[in-house]
């Protein structure tokens, strides 16, 4: 749910200190950065561990709202959960995110010595965590009733849940194609059966056109002998 611009807010950062001809290589300088990715990670976490606190004190219970669930056998599910529940299962989301993207960018660092990987992600988790609805609604205190974006289910504009949404679109044109299939085959069987039942022709079988093939070389070959008994 990051806005267009927020998502530029990284890059920009990277360009400035680029621009300011701030050197990574310098020890000072990387452990500069070292320690502030250390603190946003702790200040994230502990942000994400608050927010569980006041969705399992304060979570609705009374309140039910509808959603797919991703099933490993097959299409999503549709189920039914409290506003509790379902705000934790959005949390687990969040909490795995951060915390794969978290493991991804500290293993390219150490192995790659890639600095700007941190720097980025100092900036994108923190506006992620911001921009989301459970910040919004457990940090700021947010109504959900007076702003669409905060209303259950929430929307998920992740890459992830875009592909999700484009292949339950393609198996629901799918089976549209193969139910009008279904409706046009016994159509076509009885407009068949309904041309032969008239005495019109329809397709020539094989065995036909044997058979007034051999028909007309009978009646070649008798035109043959009768020539020659003249």
């Amino acid at each position: 749910m990051v806005f267009p611009w927020k998502m530029l807010v990284g890059p920009a950062l990277l360009i400035g200190m680029k621009a300011v001809k701030f050197d990574y290589d310098k020890p000072q300088n990387l452990l500069i950065i070292r320690v502030v990715y250390a603190l946003t990670q702790i200040v994230l976490f502990a942000a994400l561990g608050y927010i569980a606190y006041r969705i399992s004190k304060y979570g609705d219970a009374k309140h039910s709202v509808k959603v797919k669930v991703p099933s490993a056998t097959g299409p999503a599910v549709e189920t039914e959960m409290t506003h509790k529940d379902y705000d934790m299962s959005e949390l687990k989301k969040l909490l795995k995110n951060f915390g794969l993207g978290a493991a991804m960018t500290v293993a390219i660092h150490a192995y790659m010595a890639v600095v700007p990987a941190l720097i980025l992600q100092m900036v994108t988790q923190p506006i992620t965590l911001i921009d989301h609805a459970l910040f919004l609604i457990y940090i700021l205190k947010k109504d959900p009733s007076k702003n669409p974006k905060l209303q259950r289910p929430f929307v998920d504009d992740s890459p992830a849940a875009k592909l999700e949404a484009f292949k339950e679109k393609a198996q629901q044109e799918r089976a549209r194609l193969e139910a009008l299939s279904a409706q046009e085959q016994p159509a076509a069987l009885e407009s068949d059966v309904a041309l032969e039942s008239d005495g019109t022709p329809g397709d020539v079988s094989v065995s036909d056109t044997q058979s007034s093939l051999s028909k007309v070389e009978r009646r070649s070959r008798r035109a043959e002998v009768g020539q020659e008994e003249g």
